[in-house]
């Protein structure tokens, strides 16, 4: 049984300071928790009702809790919580931790949780296993972006960083989405390189600026006057292993 203070500390993690200070997330839904537990994430505890235990394994480490659907709607972010949610530890993803023997996206002040979210989903769809985002972007661990990755967060490294300090380790070449530059058709996809992808407003830093090699874009065949930026990464993402093929 979940005591008051173990409900107290579980409804702190909606809260970015106290997510920090604990080194601990919060994972809903049946999906997000079934990829949780099969990952390498160090999971905390399962918070679920009797239906999700009756048809879940509950092996593994971790405590597992059977709770009522409305304490899970409490505890949560959801409205409602037919199912279940989880408590596990953050990972430390570093400048150190990264490859370059891929395309690597990198996402310049995109704000917007939900739309981080969709845009680890899309590359995890495509095979890329690595995003590096500023330090303004939405938090990794933000329960939208974790709840809109559908899982994915389970698979793809995400690396909040200075972005100076990652163009001075980076030895690829650079190019960035914009409304004006070449077309997408002329990306080289055979080589790794880095794509850096804006927020809808404002488009990329100052500091990005000074190390592109070249900007990109996406044709415009009908008259919307931009795309969102998880759909057009998942078109530059698809273009990239489309033509590589």
């Amino acid at each position: 049984m979940l005591s008051r203070k173990e409900q107290k500390f579980i409804k702190s993690l909606k809260v970015k300071k106290y997510r920090m200070r604990e080194k601990c997330f919060l994972i809903e839904g049946t999906k997000n928790v079934q990829e949780l537990l099969n990952s390498d994430f160090e999971v905390e505890m399962v918070i679920g009702t009797e239906q999700f235990f009756s048809q879940n394994l509950k092996s593994g480490n971790h405590r597992n809790e059977i709770v009522m659907p409305d304490l899970l709607s409490q505890l949560g972010t959801f409205k409602t919580n037919e199912d279940v949610l989880a408590v596990a530890r953050m990972q430390d993803f570093n400048l150190k931790t990264l490859s370059f023997d891929d395309h690597l996206f990198v996402l310049d002040g995109v704000g917007d949780p939900g739309n981080m979210g969709t845009i680890i989903r899309t590359l995890d769809w495509f095979g890329f296993d690595q995003l590096v985002c500023s330090s303004d972007c939405a938090e990794f661990y933000h329960p939208k972006v974790i709840n809109s990755t559908m899982g994915s967060f389970t698979r793809v490294k995400v690396v909040s960083c200075d972005l100076e300090e990652f163009y001075q380790q980076n030895r690829l070449p650079v190019y960035a989405a914009d409304m004006e530059g070449i077309h997408l058709s002329h990306l080289n996809s055979k080589s790794p390189s880095v794509l850096v992808m804006g927020s809808e407003s404002h488009g990329v830093g100052e500091i990005t600026k000074k190390n592109i090699k070249e900007r990109i874009t996406i044709p415009r065949y009908g008259h919307a006057e931009s795309l969102n930026v998880g759909i057009a990464t998942g078109i530059i993402a698809g273009h990239l292993r489309m033509a590589k093929k």
